[in-house]
């Protein structure tokens, strides 16, 4: 239920998310205590009190234009890459082999729509979020340098997936200080929004860039 509840706040808040928030916030409170349902809590104090117009605009300040918010995962490891296509490609074997309607509309790397797998596929959707530790730890601290309430989500996450090894923090600062590979298209690296300095602590936020492109 937490990785269902999980993917429901970290999608945009439309019509129907927003006329079932009362529901959701509480199935929330009522998922037993633990780490990450206290981290799902303080992100509550903001999702069920904010105005609509006001959840809608800053979602999309957050997700649709900051590069390091991009919540298709591939994203950060390949880039604009010919290579993505396959690692979408093997994302979606996984789902049918487990028999999970995949959502057409939505590419199989979005974040949300995997925590929908892994809500019924446990397993194999936590071995699916582990093979993007980076990426999901990337837009944890994006999420943490600009402030932003769905930083508590990304929180509640981290908690379910191994703890982040040398390799994992080598790729995460990698990324964070040159970008994901580039190959049809010219998106200039993270860097290129900081100054020198290689950490995300550092940086300011993401220039107007959507990555929503990607969706087909």
């Amino acid at each position: 239920m937490i990785f269902k509840l999980l993917s429901i706040l970290l999608r945009y808040p439309d019509a129907a998310i927003l006329e079932a928030r009362e529901e959701v916030v509480g199935a929330v409170r009522e998922l037993p205590d633990s780490p990450a349902r206290n981290a799902m809590i303080e992100f509550l104090a903001y999702w069920q009190n904010e105005s609509p117009q006001r959840l809608q605009e800053r979602y999309t300040a957050t997700f649709d234009f900051n590069r390091r918010g991009c919540l298709y995962l591939s994203y950060y490891r390949y880039g604009d890459q010919r290579a993505c296509g396959q690692v979408l490609a093997d994302m979606k074997a996984a789902y049918e082999r487990a028999g999970y309607p995949l959502d057409t509309t939505e590419l199989p790397d979005y974040l949300p729509l995997v925590l929908e797998f892994a809500a019924v596929a446990p397993e194999e959707g936590l071995t699916m979020l582990a093979g993007h530790r980076g990426a999901i730890e990337v837009i944890r601290r994006s999420l943490h340098h600009d402030r932003s309430p769905c930083a508590h989500l990304l929180e509640a996450l981290c908690f379910f997936l191994p703890e982040l090894d040398e390799e994992t923090v080598m790729e995460m600062r990698k990324l964070i200080v040159q970008g994901p590979p580039q190959e049809t298209v010219g998106l200039e690296p993270y860097a290129a929004d900081s100054p020198a300095g290689g950490t995300l602590a550092g940086s300011s936020p993401g220039s107007n860039v959507t990555f929503h492109g990607r969706k087909h």
